[in-house]
Formats: C-alpha cells, structure tokens, sequence
C-alpha cells in the first residue's frame, strides 16, 4: 500500500469537526433519553454507548494534535521493544466496561513470548481505533491475533458483524475523499491508521493495514502489518 502524502491541516480539521460532530449528537441524544426514562433496565446499555462515543471523540481529538505535530515539526516514532501479548491486554482492558454492556466475547489469539519493537502510543492509538469499530459492529464475538509471517508482525481484529461496506473497502484513505455524509464515515480514522503505520520502517519493508471481509469470523477484518 502507497503511503498517502499528508493534506494541509485546515482539511483534516475540517472532515475531524464534522465527525466529532456527529459522535456528540449521538451522546447528547442518549442522554436525553435516559434523562426522560430513568428506566433501570436500561441504564446501563444507554451509559455504554455514552462511553463508547466520548471515547471516541476523544480518539478523534488525539489524532488532530498527532496531524498537527506532523505537520509543524514532524513526528518520528519512539521504536522500543514490548510483549505483544501484554499490550493486547490492555487495549482490552480499557474497553472492559463496554465489552461488558454489548455481551461480547473477546479470544485472544497470541504467543505470550511475543515481542516486537514499535512506538507504543501510536500503535495502540491504531488499534484502539480498530477494535471501536470493531466492538460498534461486532453482534457477540471478537477474535483478535498476532503472529510473525514472513518477517513481519501481523496483527488483526476480527468481528462477527456484517462486514465493511464497500465504500470503505474501497476508500482512498485521504480524508474528505468519498465523505458519507449519512453515516458520518470520513475516512478519517482509517486515514490515521495508514499514515502511523507507515511511519514504522525496517530497510525496505514499511508498515501497512488492510481491510477485507474473510475473517474466520465472517465479518470486519482488521490487518495492521509491521516490520
């Protein structure tokens, strides 16, 4: 995959304010409907989904200052050397609650000896991206798997939903391309993804992600390959 030259900042902020737009009316409308209701039974689904879309504003946000820095300075990778298998963990971790509320059951797939070297905010910042959407699409399963395959580490995401549309499985990854004003997707997140793989190098070889839909799931496949 051809790693996409960045666009001016001015574009990418503006394809970011019209997503966070959308992810905010979808937290205040779900609040309003938990203010009206006070229905128990449903408190705990409606305040997952509340989780769920703050954090991804935040993810949003967090990806603006990484296009921002790239922009102004630059932005190289700090590579250092971590279990695979641990960081696979956390990432879990921090979704535990929402995992919880949707009823979905996550399989690990990985060698506990794994290690690799990378930069550890920006990696998980990749896959923190990929399993939202993956947890947003999912019905009841996850299956997420590392292992080395012809010298890279090949990390996916795979989920039990109905797959990727083909608009995104044929997306151009530069924001502001092919923008779904009714869904909200930008393309902006996947654009994200692209960019900080790319920036891991090792001699000829670069990092790389991929979508498709023939995961052992039978649903979204998620692909991130680093050297």
């Amino acid at each position: 995959m051809v790693s996409p030259s960045p666009p001016v900042f001015t574009t990418i902020l503006a394809t970011s304010i019209h997503d966070m737009k959308n992810s905010l009316s979808l937290v205040l409308n779900t609040l309003d409907d938990y203010l009206l209701e006070h229905a128990e039974q449903h408190s705990q689904e409606q305040l997952g989904y509340l989780q769920y879309e703050s954090r991804r504003i935040n993810n949003k946000l967090i990806q603006l200052l990484v296009f921002y820095k790239m922009e102004q300075t630059g932005l190289r990778p700090n590579i250092e050397e971590y279990s695979i298998y641990e960081q696979l963990e956390e990432l879990l971790l921090q979704e535990q609650s929402l995992l919880k509320v949707r009823k979905i059951e996550v399989e690990i797939t990985c060698d506990e000896d794994l290690m690799w070297y990378f930069d550890r905010d920006l990696i998980m910042g990749v896959l923190g991206n990929a399993l939202h959407n993956a947890i947003r699409h999912a019905n009841s399963r996850l299956l997420i798997s590392a292992s080395v395959r012809k010298r890279d580490l090949k990390i996916q995401i795979n989920d039990d939903g109905a797959g990727f549309p083909a608009s995104v499985l044929t997306s151009t990854t530069t924001p502001g391309h092919g923008v779904n004003f009714t869904d909200g997707n930008t393309g902006l997140g996947l654009y994200f993804c692209t960019l900080i793989a790319g920036l891991h190098k090792h001699r000829s070889r670069t990092g790389r992600i991929s979508l498709s839909n023939d995961g052992p799931l039978g649903g979204g496949c998620f692909s991130l390959v680093l050297p």
